[in-house]
């Protein structure tokens, strides 16, 4: 039987992966298509938002659903 748990680290670098593709892969596609925002959710509770302000400075949040 395959273990159906996560350990520490396998869920830290789901995060991490996460988090970077928003701050990279996201943030590009916003930026090449001069997108004002974009929400991103993957569905299994995770979530990234980019906006961009008047100032034109980008604001990145990431949230995430876990169940203990």
């Amino acid at each position: 039987m395959a273990n159906e748990f996560m350990t520490e680290n396998e869920a830290s670098a789901k995060k991490l992966s996460w988090e970077a593709f928003i701050k990279q892969d996201v943030l590009n596609f916003l930026m090449q298509h001069d997108l004002q925002a974009i929400t991103v959710d993957d569905g299994a509770g995770k979530k990234g938002v980019i906006k961009r302000n008047t100032k034109g400075e980008y604001t990145v949040q990431i949230t995430s659903n876990e169940i203990l």
